[in-house]
């Protein structure tokens, strides 16, 4: 954009006539709209208002028959302007801006008035006032549609590369996905190994195959990928900058203190003296303070725990290869990239917030996770696959689970389902089953939420191998002081009987929550997040992949807890989103953008406080607008003290002429 585009050479070279002809059209919808509005009033009282020259409703705009109306009116009747009243914007706008693009005319002089979520959805048993209200606003877009001026649209070259953040099973499928699309990819994962969740899992619903079977082409794959380049123990440092198509990162990566050259023999883990409780293991298996994550990690390069370590030089002196190097340092790496996969997975919910469960607290060792008892039934535990209390070692009698800790709960943790603990439990049900056929296996559920293929057959076979289901959320874990026996309490609201439930091990089937750091990420990308705190998607339902901002997308339970299928499915679309543009080429960018006048601009900065797109900057002294990276939000306008600052087919004059209408004018 020059510097001296102004409002008034803006006006001069509008594409607009004195006398537009406009062609109004509004949709029954079925009973969705013309079941609260009364359509062929709202069409008489709009048919002979200046510039009008035809009026139409139809049961259906959005069929064929209804956008060739639209053609119609532009053909045969010369409408240079159209107003279609029906959903929104979002949801069919597009199809009556194509219908006039390809009879010659520019897409935006198309007007889309939302009288159905904005009217008949909302005034269902006022008929009479959502049709004086459908009438106003019918009258707004048609004040607004006189002065619609044509938009230019400019092809901006895209940089041909991705950048992934996380490396579980998501974004492992999303770059791999990108990778064989073409496009190179730089994958980052904060862990030391990439693999995520689903590799500390023991076996995965609904086949109880190995997880590690299931990912690890997976993980070699991408790891030996031309195209993809792997940055562990990394992650974002910094804002990212530039819009769809051309961003620029930088990605911080943290000392390994072993070098590539390393060949996994494990002699400095076997003689370093330090031992510590092993996240990965969730505790359940203790790590030493060089160690590699798990035994099939990639890379199998070892790594130092400086936090942990004692600097003995144990493993410097041991290694055979002299891979061990504690003067390693950190390394910032710039990269430059056309679309951005962010598959940061998920936190499992701490709950010793819920003190009647006593987690983590003293004598209460036998309240564990599912994800901790999925890793005490792993091979490399602690117990060796074996089921046992942590307290005492011995084997279980009974095996209390609870359900829905930390989710479905308004006073502690959150409102929303996870989706994927009643499967979980099941499965972990199942295995005690199989492997301690004597044990006593109870689930205290809500409500057992197993949809899907497979999945409800799942849960009756858990019902066949005999685990007991009791309807009902526990109220406390209690231990006998004297005993030191655990019960559980809870009301079976089934029978409407409350139960004391003597156990030897009780597991809570923890939420999935937004991961640490999740807030601090998001506002390096600009982008927003949900109530809960996860990314929030552009379109729950048509568009679940695509964050707020253009050209970042969002895939697995970085969105809202999911399961290994369904994240899959959603990385799979991700990757195929974020490619579209850097396979092209390039991206197609509407001009809906604001001008500056800079014979009334104060350089007061107040517009570049509100651009959350970051499109808005000073060069030269000036306030510049950044087009690429502009998204027409209009938040500058308002805020502008001097009116300098104007978004097209949005002006302050266009605004007014629409509020006339609204207040009751013409």
């Amino acid at each position: 954009m020059s510097d001296d585009t102004t409002i008034s050479n803006i006006a001069q070279t509008m594409d607009t006539k004195k006398d537009p002809k406009i062609g109004v059209f509004i949709c029954h919808c079925g009973h969705n709209i013309a079941g609260t509005v009364d359509v062929k009033k709202v069409i008489e009282e709009v048919k002979d208002l200046p510039n009008v020259v035809v009026a139409q409703d139809y049961m259906f705009m959005c069929s064929k028959a209804g956008v060739q109306m639209v053609k119609d009116a532009v053909n045969e009747m010369g409408c240079d302007r159209t107003v279609v009243a029906s959903c929104s914007k979002m949801q069919h706008g597009r199809t009556f801006a194509k219908a006039i693009e390809e009879e010659g005319l520019n897409k935006h002089v198309h007007f889309q008035v939302n009288v159905r979520e904005f009217c008949s959805w909302v005034h269902k048993k006022e008929k009479k006032k959502a049709t004086d209200k459908a009438i106003k606003i019918m009258k707004a877009g048609i004040n607004r549609s006189r002065k619609l001026e044509g938009i230019e649209t400019k092809q901006i070259p895209t940089t041909k590369a991705a950048l992934v953040l996380g490396a579980g099973i998501a974004g492992l499928r999303a770059a791999s996905d990108l990778a064989e699309l073409g496009v190179p990819v730089h994958l980052v994962e904060r862990q030391s190994s990439i693999g995520g969740h689903m590799t500390q899992l023991n076996k995965t619903f609904p086949t109880n195959e190995c997880p590690q079977c299931s990912i690890s082409p997976l993980t070699n794959g991408v790891a030996n990928h031309p195209l993809v380049t792997l940055y562990t123990n990394s992650v974002l440092v910094g804002e990212v900058e530039g819009s769809l198509g051309n961003f620029t990162a930088k990605i911080k990566t943290n000392p390994r203190y072993v070098h590539d050259n390393c060949t996994s023999c494990g002699e400095c883990a076997a003689n370093c003296p330090v031992e510590v409780p092993a996240e990965w293991d969730a505790g359940m298996a203790v790590r030493n303070a060089i160690y590699k994550l798990y035994p099939q990690a990639i890379p199998s390069t070892y790594v130092r725990d400086e936090k942990n370590c004692i600097q003995c030089q144990t493993c410097v002196n041991i290694c055979p290869v002299g891979a061990v190097d504690f003067s390693m340092k950190k390394k910032i790496t710039k990269v430059k990239v056309g679309s951005i996969v962010v598959a940061t997975g998920y936190d499992e919910y701490d709950p010793s917030e819920i003190a009647p469960y006593h987690y983590k607290q003293e004598g209460y060792d036998d309240v564990i996770t599912q994800l901790q008892l999925e890793r005490m039934m792993n091979p490399v535990s602690l117990t060796g696959s074996e089921i046992l209390r942590p307290s005492d070692g011995k084997v279980p009698k009974r095996v209390v689970m609870i359900q829905c800790v930390g989710s479905r709960n308004e006073q502690v943790g959150f409102e929303y389902c996870t989706g994927v603990c009643c499967m979980f439990a099941n499965k972990n049900a199942q295995i005690i089953k199989d492997m301690l056929p004597d044990t006593d296996v109870i689930i205290c559920y809500i409500d057992m939420r197993t949809p899907g293929l497979n999945y409800e057959e799942f849960y009756k076979d858990s019902q066949k191998m005999g685990v007991k289901f009791i309807r009902g959320r526990p109220s406390e874990i209690a231990k006998d002081p004297k005993t030191g026996k655990l019960s559980v309490f809870v009301e079976d609201t089934l029978s409407r009987t409350p139960m004391q439930i003597p156990t030897d091990m009780v597991v809570l089937s923890a939420a999935m929550v937004p991961p640490k750091g999740v807030g601090i990420l998001s506002s390096k990308l600009h982008v927003l997040r949900t109530k809960e705190g996860f990314f929030k998607e552009k379109h729950i339902k048509m568009n679940p992949t695509m964050s707020s901002k253009d050209g970042i997308f969002v895939a697995g339970a970085i969105q809202g807890p999911k399961d290994i299928t369904t994240t899959v499915a959603q990385a799979g679309s991700a990757a195929a989103l974020a490619a579209q543009p850097l396979v092209r080429g390039y991206v197609e960018k509407e001009m809906i953008i604001p001008t500056i006048d800079y014979s009334k601009c104060v350089n007061c900065g107040l517009c570049i406080t509100v651009c959350s797109p970051v499109a808005i900057a000073r060069e030269d002294g000036k306030v510049v607008i950044k087009d690429v990276a502009c998204k027409g939000c209009g938040m500058c306008q308002p805020v502008c003290p001097t009116g300098a600052i104007q978004v097209k087919n949005s002006r302050e004059d266009e605004l007014y002429d629409e509020i006339i209408a609204l207040t009751g004018g013409n």
